[in-house]
């Protein structure tokens, strides 16, 4: 199973707003690196959990380097039937305990199932298929690692609207009157924040010991991004599709390590570009469009180069392609120097159809 902090940020980004990018297809071409990285450097085979939206996410970004990404555990040990009556009693009430005594609310939730693996013990609570709640222990202890619960609006005590007003103001340049419907709550060893949810899956995160806002996904009107940015994003179309007169239907803005980024879609035309916020250097292009195609590995790089080198500004002379058909993509690399993920639309054309920089 994830690690502690990795089941808290799938857990988040189980509610952010639908992608573009097929996880599937990402998850695939990550996939095959491992193993190809596996077969040339005999290393085990390490985990990837987050595609493209991590990145988002920002923020939240969220998408960990594939190159360090944690070993696999061993495989985590359900107890939800099989444990001792005593001990899932036990665990079920600490859990219960850690969450009052981190949040200070006094929500009941209805934990039932135990899962353990090397690293911690997880305590979960579910509605139906969502997970309302998450502890984890440190292994064959109550002692709490992380805590994590989902809260409606109203169960938020008085003095905690405060963090809701916070989250409100990061709206303010969006010109959005919004409401928020639940909100979710984690603490872990150097963190406890809320993150705040709108209806249609925009997100505020606000860290609770300063009231400030770390992380967002945010909906604008086009009228009210930067004219600058619209103009480079149609131009990193163009350069893939090589069509006239792209325009957008939505804008969203993220949070990341790196700086804020927008994301321009055309939903209807399914073509996408992310941009940074403050710097304009183009971060992924998506488009459905058959105009770059690549059949073979020995093709990656050539075909890749001069695309590359226009969307993006580098040159990869010097890569090293990792990949196929059968992965869904490519992987290309170079020590000390950005990696980039080809993905492919028809396998068996194998059209180009979306660029990432890692």
């Amino acid at each position: 199973m994830p690690s502690c902090d990795e089941q808290i940020i799938l857990e988040e980004l189980n509610q952010f707003p639908e992608q573009i990018l097929s996880r599937e297809r990402s998850q695939a071409i990550l996939k095959g690196v491992r193993e190809e990285r596996g077969r040339l450097q005999k290393v085990n085979k390490r985990r990837m959990y987050y595609g493209w939206m991590a990145k988002g996410l920002i923020t939240c970004g969220l998408l960990l380097g594939f190159f360090w990404m944690k070993p696999f555990s061993a495989p985590a040990e359900s107890t939800s039937s099989a444990a001792s009556a005593p001990e899932e009693i036990t665990y079920f009430a600490a859990a219960q305990k850690a969450i009052q005594d981190a949040s200070g609310i006094q929500k009941t939730f209805s934990f039932g199932e135990i899962e353990k693996d090397t690293d911690s013990y997880s305590v979960q609570a579910k509605d139906h298929d969502t997970r309302e709640a998450i502890v984890t222990f440190k292994p064959g202890t109550t002692e709490v690692l992380t805590v994590f619960a989902r809260f409606a609006i109203n169960e938020l005590p008085g003095p905690y609207h405060t963090y809701v007003e916070t989250a409100q103001e990061a709206f303010k340049d969006t010109k959005q009157q919004v409401t928020f419907q639940k909100a979710s709550f984690f603490k872990g060893e150097k963190e406890a924040y809320f993150s705040f949810w709108t209806e249609d899956k925009q997100y505020v995160k606000v860290d609770i010991p300063t009231n400030k806002v770390t992380g967002f996904t945010l909906y604008y009107n086009l009228e009210d991004v930067d004219q600058k940015i619209i103009s480079t994003a149609q131009t990193t179309l163009m350069r893939l599709s090589n069509e006239k007169n792209l325009s957008f239907t939505q804008a969203k803005k993220r949070s990341d390590e790196r700086e804020d980024k927008w994301l321009l879609i055309n939903k209807q035309k399914k073509y996408d570009v992310m941009i940074g916020a403050n710097t304009g250097q183009v971060y992924e292009v998506g488009h459905e469009t058959d105009n770059y195609k690549i059949k073979a590995l020995n093709e990656v790089i050539p075909v890749t180069k001069p695309l590359i080198q226009d969307i993006f500004g580098i040159d990869i002379s010097g890569y090293t392609a990792y990949g196929g058909r059968d992965w869904g993509g490519y992987i290309l690399r170079s020590p000390g120097k950005p990696s980039f993920s080809i993905q492919l639309g028809n396998l068996d054309v194998g059209d180009i159809n979306r660029i990432e920089i890692e």
